[in-house]
């Protein structure tokens, strides 16, 4: 088993702060993406427009069910990138802010463009965002850039 990375005790609590941020983000976003998984068909049914054929709510479901479980897995990737990004690793850290705008811009368009983001997956944008703009002040990029030379 390999011996577990060291964790530096001068870490800024602003690195501290924007993990949490970003874990926060995380677990709402998976709430979020497993209710939108388990949607039902009578639930979207009463919810959509009697005009509506059954066939549409079809399609409009497996979409949202879809993008249920894709919430799911981005929301895993990003507390991932984040809980090894509050080690000092600064290709971490670029990732998980790639993450977090990625996934902010991928669920924006989902909900301003289709219509089909789940609330709680859209107040997870939140803390994301907090913690993105956390990580990119200059005395989080200081203490990376530190971590890096060592």
């Amino acid at each position: 088993m390999p011996a577990p990375l060291p964790v530096p005790s001068h870490r800024p609590r602003l690195v501290d702060v924007a993990f949490w941020c970003f874990i926060a983000g995380a677990v709402i976003m998976i709430v979020g993406g497993l209710m939108a998984s388990t949607a039902s068909f009578e639930a979207a049914r009463a919810a959509i427009n009697p005009d509506v054929g059954d066939d549409q709510v079809r399609s409009y479901l497996t979409v949202y069910r879809v993008s249920g479980m894709g919430a799911v897995v981005a929301a895993g990737a990003l507390a991932f990138l984040a809980g090894r990004a509050r080690r000092g690793d600064a290709r971490f850290r670029l990732a998980a802010l790639g993450m977090a705008f990625a996934i902010v811009v991928v669920v924006g368009l989902l909900a301003a463009g289709v219509g089909v983001a789940q609330p709680l997956i859209l107040l997870s944008l939140l803390p994301v965002l907090v913690g993105a703009v956390l990580l990119t002040l200059p005395a989080a990029r200081t203490w990376y850039e530190s971590e890096g030379s060592r």
